[in-house]
């Protein structure tokens, strides 16, 4: 599916914001450089007037929607509330979409360097076989290695239409959203410029990855231990206790303070509390292949 920042439908549409977005640019210096690194074709003015054109659509959704029946309804001072509720949306869907680039630049990157430790030793392995390096790379980018196979593929190209290899490395590794990555296709630059042995190069930032995973496991440990205390307090002695202790100190009041809603209530954002946990949890865990 064509991401709706390079429709053409959608670009057409934006096409009369663009001189706002060409002003509003000076504003997001790191634009560029994040719509190359997540893999967008589209020109940085283009991306902004779409991201404009957007945020306009959310804000008249949001009038329409949310301001508008509270003022057919004559209820003025309600109205004037929810339209700082709409500005408010239409700053936050403004914010999310500016940050989409950077969302995906560390999405790629992850799933880059979860295959990179694999992709190494099948290079090293037919580096050591006496293969060559654009072959190397060419049977890389068939192998299934996700986003790894996606930018050798990439880098292939590059190489057939008729550019230097060196030059589509180092050009490759300023734009990659992992830190190993460019630092794998540099160190083969460097290696090719001064005839050093690349598989060398290779099998020290294998060992590299291998000791960072090693030791984002090892965080990862040592932070479900505060994790489980958290959880263990908030879901279960809280509510617990809490409970206990509204009913002690209702009795002094008559009883009035406990009642089947709070109960309901309670139960709700245990319920709640839990399903953020989990969320929080999996996004923690390190994604080490």
């Amino acid at each position: 599916m064509e991401p709706i920042f390079e429709s053409e439908r959608v670009g057409n549409s934006a096409r009369p914001l663009r001189p706002a977005a060409q002003q509003l640019l000076l504003m997001f210096p790191e634009l560029e450089w994040n719509l190359k690194k997540a893999g967008y074709t589209v020109s940085t003015v283009q991306y902004l007037a779409v991201v404009m054109f957007i945020t306009l659509v959310v804000f008249i959704i949001s009038i329409t929607f949310i301001t508008t029946p509270l003022f057919l309804g004559a209820k003025y001072a309600e109205s004037y509330g929810s339209l700082g509720i709409a500005t408010i949306i239409t700053a936050i869907s403004f914010i999310y979409m500016m940050m989409i680039p950077k969302f995906k630049v560390t999405r790629r990157g992850r799933l880059m360097d979860k295959h990179l430790e694999y992709v190494l030793k099948d290079m090293e392995i037919q580096l050591t076989a006496g293969i060559p390096l654009f072959d190397t790379l060419v049977n890389v980018s068939k192998g299934r290695y996700g986003e790894c196979s996606g930018m050798m593929n990439k880098i292939v190209q590059e190489v057939e239409s008729g550019k230097s290899i060196i030059r589509v490395l180092d050009d490759f590794g300023m734009l990659s959203p992992s830190q190993y990555m460019r630092r794998v296709l540099w160190q083969i630059v460097n290696a090719v410029k001064t005839g050093s042995n690349v598989v060398i190069a290779l099998r020290a930032i294998s060992n590299d990855l291998q000791l960072e995973k090693e030791n984002k496991i090892k965080i990862y440990g040592q932070e479900l231990n505060l994790w489980a205390l958290i959880y263990m307090m908030a879901v279960i002695v809280a509510p617990s206790m809490g409970v206990t202790l509204l009913v002690i100190i209702s009795s002094f009041i008559g009883g009035k303070m406990i009642n089947e809603t709070l109960f309901w209530i309670i139960l709700f954002g245990v319920m709640m509390f839990q399903l953020v946990f989990v969320s929080i949890i999996r996004s923690k865990r390190p994604d080490i292949g």
